[in-house]
């Protein structure tokens, strides 16, 4: 079945995209959410104005994107973070505490489905967090958890330790 996808959708494509898909995951899946429409002869005829008011509004939401991503700093502190025996954290580090940091530290609103954290940090160290802020605007964040030593670099998802 052929759809016109009215918003983007992971790994199927982005808003306006004409793709194929089955049948049953068109109508119990795409149709529902309102993630897509039936791709009519009205509906492909109409595509191209609603090409252009989607790529206007991408463009708006883009530049909004960019400067929010120059506004926020390089590095977020977890300084305060409650630290045990051999560095491991009292609790998590997750997506919406990175994002409530960015509030105090940057004062920028960013939603947590933004900080694309793969697991809760959970002891301490140098982290590299990607902030997505559009599906084009990407942000490396450092993430900084309790006082570790200063490490070269940061690891994705690892945390930098010295040895002895």
């Amino acid at each position: 079945m052929k759809v016109i996808l009215t918003q983007d959708v992971e790994k199927l494509g982005h808003a306006m995209d004409i793709v194929t898909v089955a049948d049953g995951y068109a109508r119990n899946y795409l149709f529902p959410r309102s993630m897509a429409m039936t791709a009519t002869k009205s509906s492909l005829a109409s595509l191209d104005n609603m090409k252009a008011v989607e790529d206007r509004r991408q463009a708006k939401l883009k530049t909004g994107a960019e400067e929010l991503a120059a506004k926020i700093g390089d590095t977020v502190d977890f300084a305060d973070a409650n630290v045990g025996e051999g560095g491991r954290l009292f609790g998590a580090i997750t997506s919406a505490r990175i994002a409530e940091q960015l509030k105090a530290q940057y004062g920028v609103e960013v939603e947590r489905r933004s900080v694309l954290l793969q697991d809760p940090i959970h002891t301490e160290g140098y982290y590299n967090v990607p902030l997505r802020l559009h599906r084009d605007v990407t942000k490396s964040l450092r993430v900084k958890v309790g006082n570790p030593a200063e490490p070269t670099e940061a690891t994705e998802g690892e945390a930098e330790t010295e040895e002895a």
